[in-house]
């Protein structure tokens, strides 16, 4: 019972930040983009939610997401361990006052795998503020399922309904924009208890929007203690260049002593030409935890971007 008023509190807020969407101030000055003053030089980067785990795993290590971040990355892992997460979290990317500002996203996320054995549902929120290199504000959700049919077999299914509009400047837009719904579909095997294999594919609904590019992949993971996980992916996004491109990377994890995740990771992106560094810390204790992690881009747009989480376990 408890379960489903929490789901219904998330969703309430969601209606009402979605009612009242971020607003991206813009200064007297052309902002970068317009009149010649600045050319973007990447590719606008997919949005979506993200987790202090996913991020410091490099491309995500998706086979082994679990509770909120298999709600991010890999529905069908939803109901794999038994858990009642909920979540509070803030994404950062600095940037310039004169440029635009810093990018920031805050939300909140509720994973249950616990009301039903083989059956888990989750629901994220979050609202977007503009800033450099992301010219476009407005609101993200995602509700997910997975269903656990048999030890060895987990599937799952994600929709996401978002509305993320491009700034503009003298009616000019300055970033890109995605209004609409899609959804994620994925599986995982898992043969023998250490070793999951998914199958993955996002945004099966095409959104025409580089913020939502349909990809499809593959994620391994293996955990052969129980404090120590490794992790890879191999996705291709089809539709933000004009052929396919290649994102991949990999990480590992360790929980030093049950309390502290420690992990690190590497991503590259074939498309927009980036090679990432990940890595990432925190520290859990009974029912509380908190998480960061970040991405530092040593190729490029030179970028950095940070995730904040704070976690209270339910059960």
């Amino acid at each position: 019972m408890w379960g489903k008023r929490a789901l219904w509190a998330t969703a309430i807020v969601g209606l009402v930040t979605a009612l009242c969407p971020a607003k991206a101030a813009l200064g007297q000055q052309a902002p970068s983009g317009v009149g010649g003053v600045a050319t973007p030089a990447i590719v606008p980067t997919e949005d979506t939610l993200d987790t202090t785990y996913g991020l410091a795993m490099g491309s995500g290590a998706r086979a082994g997401a679990i509770g909120v971040s298999a709600l991010a990355y890999n529905t069908s892992n939803m109901a794999a361990v038994s858990t009642y997460d909920v979540e509070a979290f803030s994404q950062i990317i600095p940037g310039s006052k004169s440029d635009g500002g810093t990018y920031w996203t805050m939300g909140s996320s509720i994973s249950d795998s616990t009301t039903s054995k083989k059956i888990a549902m989750g629901t994220s929120f979050r609202g977007v503020w503009s800033g450099e290199n992301r010219r476009y504000s407005g609101w993200d959700w995602r509700s997910g399922i997975g269903v656990q049919a048999i030890p060895q077999l987990g599937l799952g299914v994600a929709f996401r309904w978002a509305k993320l509009k491009a700034d503009r400047y003298e009616g000019q837009k300055l970033g890109p924009s995605f209004e609409g719904i899609t959804m994620d579909a994925s599986l995982t095997l898992s043969p023998i208890p250490w070793l999951r294999l998914a199958g993955l594919g996002y945004n099966l609904i095409k959104t025409h929007s580089a913020l939502a590019p349909q990809m499809a992949g593959g994620s391994v993971s293996l955990a052969p203690v129980q404090a120590f996980s490794i992790g890879g992916d191999m996705l291709f996004d089809f539709t933000t260049f004009s052929k396919p491109k290649l994102i991949a990377g990999g990480g590992l994890s360790y929980i030093a002593g049950e309390m502290v995740p420690l992990r690190f990771g590497y991503r590259r992106d074939q498309g927009r030409n980036l090679n990432q560094i990940t890595a990432g810390a925190g520290f859990t204790k009974d029912k509380v935890g908190i998480e960061m992690a970040l991405r530092q881009d040593i190729g490029g747009r030179k970028e950095s971007y940070l995730i904040v989480m704070f976690r209270y376990v339910v059960q």
